[in-house]
């Protein structure tokens, strides 16, 4: 189905995931994959095409359902559904925090689940689409014109710090201020100076002047961390002079 919704699957029990795999594919959803530790769904993640992802708090292995959710948040923008069967406070605060789209006890039925998957990606949709407006960015002179909301913002290309991108929608990354515009990261990227703006993750393209930081797997500017693919890296490093 071309036009599926994409479900990614966190859960250690197997029975388990095995269970939601085929509730979710006999409701017409597609799967982009399925994990037992939150480590492995993370890696898989960042290289994905996933629409929601559902999340058991407690996995195997060294990380919690809430440090994937964490991670998720700081660097991806997909909505997340939570199931669990522990409901104390503690868990409840750790959950809520990450700002979930949706939290289902188990043991749960396919009906709880089915509308809660449609809640969830109903009001992310609706957020995302009252937070923009059309598609929009015209180049002049070392400006950039975007339409953020229903304002026509000029901003100076070289304050842009960072571009993340969330398929349809980008986020651009000014020091103290984000604007969120329509529009795919590689068109935006024509608007851009090819000597000061790279792509360093599919989903990230950086001003190279703003880099403070290069780690193993990550670029840090303003002390904000961004992912960085491996297949980015050698163009990162000749371009910042790296030997």
């Amino acid at each position: 189905m071309s036009n599926a919704i994409h479900i990614y699957i966190v859960e250690d029990i197997a029975i388990s995931r095995a269970s939601l795999e085929t509730m979710l594919l006999a409701n017409d959803y597609e799967l982009s994959g399925s994990s037992a530790k939150a480590e492995d769904a993370w890696e898989e993640l960042q290289n994905s095409k996933t629409d929601l992802i559902l999340i058991d708090i407690n996995l195997a292995g060294k990380k919690n359902g809430v440090w994937l959710a964490q991670k998720i948040r700081q660097y991806l923008n997909i909505p997340i559904v939570f199931l669990t069967a522990y409901g104390d406070q503690k868990t409840l605060k750790d959950v809520l925090e990450t700002k979930p789209n949706g939290y289902l006890m188990k043991p749960y039925q396919e009906p709880a689940l089915l509308t809660t998957i449609t809640i969830a990606l109903t009001n992310f949709l609706k957020n995302k689409k009252e937070a923009v407006d059309t598609d929009s960015a015209i180049h002049t002179n070392g400006f950039i014109f975007i339409k953020d909301r229903l304002m026509k913002v000029k901003l100076n290309i070289k304050d842009i710090e960072f571009i993340k991108s969330d398929g349809n929608y980008l986020e651009i990354c000014l020091k103290h201020k984000t604007h969120v515009v329509r529009s795919k990261l590689s068109n935006f990227k024509k608007h851009l100076p090819e000597d000061l703006f790279f792509q360093c993750h599919q989903r990230y393209v950086v001003n190279i002047s703003k880099i403070n930081i290069v780690g193993k797997d990550y670029l840090q500017i303003n002390q904000q961390d961004i992912l960085m693919s491996s297949k980015y890296r050698k163009t990162i490093e000749f371009a910042l002079g790296i030997v």
